[in-house]
């Protein structure tokens, strides 16, 4: 009975370490140092190098167009203000125009967050996600893992990140994304809430050895927008 007891009590506390476990590595850096060091960025003049270092690695060297990028996606970064979702996060801030910027970020190899993408919209930090999120980024990861295009197209976000651009690009690259490798690899990788609000969530996964951040995004219908675009798309998985 003594040897069941602590078999039992052994399942029991690898069942709650795993959902720790699967969040992934831990930032070494707040969000108000993560602020701090866009705002540093931002003052000094130019394509500089800590301009260039606060885009994710994921994108490679930083050109002179992604600076250009930058600088007018965040813009004066008035009274900045952020959250943590795991290793996933969300700064809103004023841009000097008539509308503000939300900048998404995930974690890096240097275990700090790095921007993904900057949008000009209004702030959605302290609402909640919609449930569809969560059924879309396990529908998403299962046709990463397959390099099923049709089906991933169905849950993709089409603006920009993995699901950009025309549906012949998109097929093109989904078995060459790092992510669609690691998750053929690993048959039971699977991606692991994180948090978010409503125009964002953010999931972890760790796939044959190398961790992930997914960023989904909440995508209005449109008129441009392909005949049955998902709403809570997919946008792209960030290594860390």
């Amino acid at each position: 009975m003594r040897l069941a007891g602590v078999t039992v009590l052994v399942a029991l506390a690898l069942a709650l370490a795993l959902p720790a476990a699967a969040r992934g590595p831990q930032p070494i850096e707040s969000i108000d140092g993560t602020v701090a060091r866009i705002a540093a960025a931002l003052h000094i003049a130019g394509c500089n190098g800590k301009l260039r270092q606060l885009l994710h690695s994921a994108y490679g060297k930083a050109s002179t167009s992604e600076c250009n990028y930058l600088r007018r996606g965040l813009g004066t970064f008035k009274a900045p203000h952020g959250i943590v979702y795991g290793t996933g996060a969300e700064i809103d801030a004023g841009t000097g125009l008539s509308q503000p910027a939300t900048t998404v970020l995930a974690l890096d190899s240097d275990r700090r967050f790095h921007i993904a993408f900057v949008q000009f919209e209004y702030g959605s930090i302290g609402s909640k996600p919609n449930p569809t999120f969560d059924r879309n980024a396990r529908l998403a990861v299962a046709a990463i893992r397959r390099a099923d295009c049709a089906a991933f197209l169905k849950v993709a976000y089409r603006g920009f990140g993995l699901g950009g651009g025309p549906e012949a690009s998109v097929c093109a690259r989904l078995p060459h994304n790092s992510l669609h490798t690691a998750l053929a690899a690993d048959p039971r990788a699977a991606p692991v809430r994180l948090g978010g609000n409503a125009l964002y969530a953010f999931y972890g996964i760790t796939a044959a050895g190398q961790y992930f951040t997914i960023v989904m995004a909440q995508q209005p219908p449109s008129a441009k927008l392909p005949l049955g675009s998902a709403q809570f798309a997919y946008v792209n998985a960030f290594p860390a």
